[in-house]
């Protein structure tokens, strides 16, 4: 594997890490994980990952190469502005919009309160709508550091993203069925789609069958595309990641740069 780096300096780097892999070491010690594949790769006796990624997010991750800098590679990173590219399942009415809510962490996911937790903040501009294939495409601004924040956000709008099979699912059916008891919560897997409920009175059960075509991934299509800070000199940085090629044919007709941080211009 030959990891990219968008930005090097003495003490610090960003790097693009593919889909698929863990930033850190996990139980399982034959899994290869990015850090140390990244570290091998430059030959750096010190390497500290700054912030982390979820497994199936691409994108950049920030490092840090020396022990002596870490408190200076905590305050970059808090001050930083963070931008993720997303492609959600069905078509968000909103052009700029700020989601908001409270999290509590669980085992495998977070999940929304309404008291305690912590508060996650974000903000989201649509660049594309596709009605015919049931997709929008996505900007997301960070405002707090939660973790799974943006993806709780559009799965609590009811427009998860697309591939992700934890907070919602994508379906490359033209019609499913479901069966449940009456009186159970709508299966929230299909609660974006438009549906029709069919009464069997002798089973005592509610089919409901989407009839809306989406879009369907092999991963969660999310990608840290973008983070501008401030490095140790006062001087602003900005980096822009290309997003992989799983995302390109969601993506005709736009145009992105590294100008997308300007296109982030509210008081929010």
């Amino acid at each position: 594997m030959n990891i990219r780096i968008f930005y090097e300096t003495e003490y610090f780097l960003f790097a693009e890490k593919p889909p698929g892999i863990p930033v850190h070491a996990t139980k399982d010690s034959k899994r290869e994980n990015f850090s140390d594949i990244l570290q091998k790769q430059l030959s750096l006796e010190y390497l500290r990952t700054v912030n982390r990624l979820d497994l199936d997010t691409s994108g950049l991750v920030f490092f840090c190469k020396n022990p002596d800098k870490n408190k200076e590679a905590d305050r970059i990173l808090k001050s930083s502005s963070k931008i993720y590219l997303c492609v959600s399942s069905g078509v968000i009415p909103e052009e700029h919009f700020l989601e908001t809510c409270y999290i509590k962490d669980g085992n495998k996911k977070v999940r929304k309160v309404f008291s305690g937790g912590d508060k996650a903040v974000t903000e989201f501009l649509t660049l594309k709508r596709n009605p015919k294939e049931h997709y929008s495409v996505l900007l997301a601004k960070l405002h707090t550091g939660r973790r799974h924040q943006i993806r709780l956000h559009l799965s609590e709008k009811g427009f998860p993203i697309v591939g992700d099979f934890v907070y919602g699912k994508s379906f490359n059916l033209n019609s499913i069925t479901t069966k449940k008891p009456i009186g159970t919560s709508d299966n929230r897997n299909i609660s974006n789609l438009q549906k029709r409920s069919f009464l069997n009175k002798e089973t005592n059960t509610v089919s409901i069958r989407a009839e809306q075509k989406t879009p369907f991934a092999k991963r969660s299509l999310l990608h840290a595309i973008g983070v501008s800070f401030k490095n140790e000199n006062g001087h602003e940085e900005r980096i822009f990641c290309p997003p992989p090629t799983d995302f390109q044919k969601f993506l005709e007709g736009i145009s992105l740069d590294s100008y997308i941080f300007s296109k982030f211009t509210s008081d929010y």
